[in-house]
């Protein structure tokens, strides 16, 4: 038999839910964890999401049996600020990475040493806070497998490194007559799962596709044959992402650690599929198709299964989340646990989700920084230019607009609704300690 057989053939078999709540008592184990991270992937990729033309079975079953997230947020929509932010819980203001990095020495914490200097960040950057440095600490096998796009290297709180930074071809060596590199990265995953099965293991796997350039395996296409559209590739991507996705939960069956491991699944940001102000290569953005993006988990000892939540997170919470469900004491984040809600079922809008953004392209002639605030009904967008040009904010009302088609910042009857939502934004920036959001805030107010 060939090493991997396609699609079907050694997928994990169908999760069917085995409840609808969490138990009441949580389990006297801690869980493994295994985060699962795309890059660049919208949720209309993954059938979960409603998209009945897509071809994501293991993805569906794991939301079928766990937590599908229906209005999470990334804090930035560009890679390394996001993925600054899954592992510090903190907003890229705070933790530094404001851009994409691309050093020469890892970017974050030796734990047998101090902060690695490196001359091309500035002493901001305070990555050492972070979920899998204390997993490590606590007795966790660590891995992590894929694009880490925190620097080359190991920053020293995994035990098993088969990282890079970022820009690796999808393919091992020549496309389509070589190794597709997210297969070969399952193999590793597979790998590490059987050599750490009877001991606790964090594991932080991290897809480099669907980022372009975008070329999967052409037997993954079949499934679009014949639909119109220029995502076809894209959406193939995601459907070997979901094989990959099976190999790892069938791992996890094989030694009965499936219900025993908390799965968390998302991605660093989604892509925008139209041009809009701003936007660069389809992301660097804060409009909800490059903002918005997928998150599910399963854990049965303690979320419930077969649900959906409604009201909005941030990938600032996976940390406090994962440090709670692992207890484990949390350092100081941004964010917040969210077992506590999903235990009480409060599935309520009780904060406003606060995105950020580095701008990548010029609105007019000036590049600039934004911060947009999302609450149940609003999205508000706020800039700052780095010259003097016409304002460009922008409001919009998701429950009437989800497209955000009809920016209705300046008709005199929002100007309630803007005024409450720099007031919500201002107390953000205080607590967070951001002076652009608070500069921002007050502007408005005035």
């Amino acid at each position: 038999m060939e090493r991997r057989t396609f699609l079907g053939n050694t997928v994990a078999p169908a999760l069917a839910p085995h409840g609808s709540a969490a138990q009441s008592q949580p389990p006297s184990r801690p869980p493994n964890f295994v985060l699962i991270l795309f890059d660049m992937c919208r949720p209309d990729a993954i059938g979960a999401y409603g998209m009945e033309k897509v071809h994501t079975p293991n993805i569906d079953r794991l939301a079928a049996s766990g937590l599908r997230f229906n209005r999470c947020y990334t804090p930035q929509a560009l890679c390394a600020p996001a993925r600054a932010s899954i592992i510090t819980g903190l907003h890229p203001h705070a933790h530094g990475v404001e851009k994409n990095v691309y050093p020469t020495k890892a970017l974050a914490y030796d734990r047998f040493d101090e902060p690695i200097p490196n001359p091309f960040l500035d002493s901001r950057f305070r990555l050492w806070n972070n979920f899998p440095f204390l997993l490590l600490n606590a007795g966790y096998e660590t891995g992590m497998i894929g694009k880490w796009h925190l620097g080359i290297g190991n920053p020293g709180f995994f035990n098993t490194w088969k990282g890079f930074n970022s820009n690796l071809p999808h393919w091992i060596g020549k496309p389509h007559e070589s190794e597709y590199r997210p297969d070969v990265e399952t193999d590793e995953a597979v790998e590490f799962i059987e050599r750490n099965s009877s001991r606790r293991f964090y594991l932080h796997m991290s897809y480099y596709p669907p980022h372009p350039r975008i070329d999967p395996p052409k037997k993954y296409l079949e499934f679009y044959r014949g639909r119109q559209g220029v995502d076809n590739d894209y959406y193939a991507a995601v459907t070997n992402l979901d094989w990959n996705v099976g190999r790892i939960v069938a791992a996890l069956e094989k030694h009965n650690l499936f219900d025993r491991t908390f799965i968390i699944l998302t991605t660093d940001h989604g892509r925008m599929r139209t041009e809009r102000p701003g936007t660069l290569n389809g992301y660097c953005i804060a409009y909800d198709d490059a903002a918005r993006i997928p998150l599910i988990m399963r854990y049965p000892a303690l979320l419930p299964q077969g649900a959906v939540w409604q009201s909005g997170v941030s990938t600032i919470d996976l940390a406090p989340t994962i440090l709670e469900a692992a207890n484990i004491n949390p350092f100081a984040t941004h964010g917040q646990s969210l077992l506590g809600a999903i235990r009480s079922g409060s599935d309520r809008w009780t904060r406003p989700i606060v995105i950020e953004n580095v701008s990548g392209k010029a609105i007019g002639p000036s590049l600039y920084r934004e911060r947009a605030i999302r609450t149940e009904k609003w999205k508000m967008i706020l800039r700052k230019f780095d010259v003097g040009t016409d304002r460009a904010d922008e409001l919009y009302d998701m429950q009437r607009d989800p497209g955000e088609t009809r920016n209705v910042f300046d008709l005199p009857e929002s100007r309630s609704v803007i005024r409450e939502l720099c007031e919500l934004l201002r107390t953000w920036g205080e607590r967070t300690a951001d002076p652009l959001g608070l500069e921002l805030a007050s502007r408005s107010l005035a």
